[in-house]
């Protein structure tokens, strides 16, 4: 499948812009419950070969492997498809060509304004905040972190440097510059950096890269790079992983206090941390759980490894296994930076909003 993607180029005639083409005939195998063995006519929309037909086998990928092959893997009459050219005759007529994708992003780039929409029309000002503060971490994320570390940049730098910047430049645009929004900076830095340090000491131990060798494989083919960082790249996972929950936590502590500061302006730092401790005790528990379920839902298949691997055996040896092992780390790791956040947050923003509220009384005496 990998050098389907890679083929891409060359099967478009040069550029960057994939074959789409249009199943419009599923031809009969004469077995009415199978589509194992049958061909389907495509009808292609792009490219130089736009309005031909071809027949090709109907399945994604191209090739079929055996005969228990999963049905998502086989095409339907009206699904658009990505078809890579592998030869063509004298005449510049397709001789030889297979589906090596169903066309999946027009549908998920739909949802995805579907998703914008509904966070400006239901967050108004707020929804909309939201929106550029989305946009902001997919861009580095995206544009700046994957490429340096293609490039062979660190990965433990490179995603220090960005968690930092994108948390003190999206929890500005969401809560302003005041002191609310530093205190919930500095907590979701240090939960964060204290995530990547249990995450580097832990891994200095179990050594872990949590990739599989045929994935270790494409990643040093992409990134011609057979020297590439993997447990450089297991650290930025963690912490970018992480980023969310605390900074999440973290804003909403420091608004706590900031409130409870305004109803009670004479409350002594001591009781604001007791508060601010007791706000983020009620969160702890919500959000360490949100962290793991996280972490489960995007290794779902971990888990069935888990499950599986422990038939016949024990769960420390399922659990030994490399892939395993870092799913496991990532979530740890990741709850543990999330729980540091906490007091760090609430200490520091006790103090901030006390401290200004001490600058604002002590105004109107200078001014006489």
């Amino acid at each position: 499948m990998l050098s389907s993607v890679f083929s891409v180029k060359a099967a478009s005639g040069g550029d960057n812009k994939p074959i789409h083409g249009k199943v419009i005939k599923i031809e009969a195998n004469g077995d009415k419950n199978s589509q194992r063995f049958s061909n389907v006519d495509v009808k292609i929309i792009s490219g130089n070969l736009k309005g031909k037909t071809i027949t090709v086998q109907n399945f994604v990928g191209g090739k079929i492997k055996d005969e228990d092959s999963s049905t998502q893997s086989f095409v339907k009459v009206g699904d658009e498809v990505l078809i890579n050219v592998d030869k063509y005759d004298k005449k510049g007529n397709v001789e030889k060509a297979y589906i090596y994708e169903i066309v999946r992003y027009k549908y998920l780039y739909k949802l995805g304004m579907f998703f914008i929409l509904l966070l400006i029309i239901i967050g108004g000002k707020k929804g909309f905040k939201s929106v550029i503060t989305l946009a902001i971490t997919g861009f580095m994320v995206l544009k700046v972190l994957i490429p340096l570390v293609i490039q062979g940049f660190n990965p433990i730098t490179v995603s220090s440097l960005i968690c930092m910047f994108v948390i003190a430049v999206n929890l500005i645009i969401i809560g302003g510059k005041n002191e609310k929004t530093l205190a919930a900076i500095i907590g979701t830095s240090g939960g964060v950096l204290i995530a990547g340090a249990i995450a580097i000491f832990s891994n200095s131990i179990i050594r872990v890269n949590g990739l599989t060798d045929d994935q270790m494989q494409s990643i040093i083919y992409t990134a011609q790079n057979s020297n590439f960082n993997f447990q450089g790249l297991l650290f930025a996972g963690i912490i970018m992983g992480a980023l969310g929950a605390v900074m999440d936590v973290s804003i909403s502590i420091a608004s706590s206090v900031k409130e409870i500061e305004e109803v009670k302006p004479d409350i002594t730092v001591r009781e604001l941390i007791k508060s601010g401790m007791n706000v983020g005790k009620d969160i702890m528990g919500t959000m360490a759980n949100t962290l793991i379920l996280a972490y489960v839902g995007g290794a779902m298949y971990i888990m069935i490894m888990i499950s599986s691997y422990s038939y016949g055996t024990s769960i420390a040896t399922a659990v030994d296994q490399d892939i395993i092992a870092s799913e496991i780390l990532k979530a740890l790791a990741g709850s543990i930076g999330l729980i540091f956040a906490i007091p760090i947050t609430t200490a520091v923003s006790a103090l901030l909003v006390k401290r200004h509220r001490e600058k604002i009384q002590k105004i109107p005496e200078e001014e006489k």
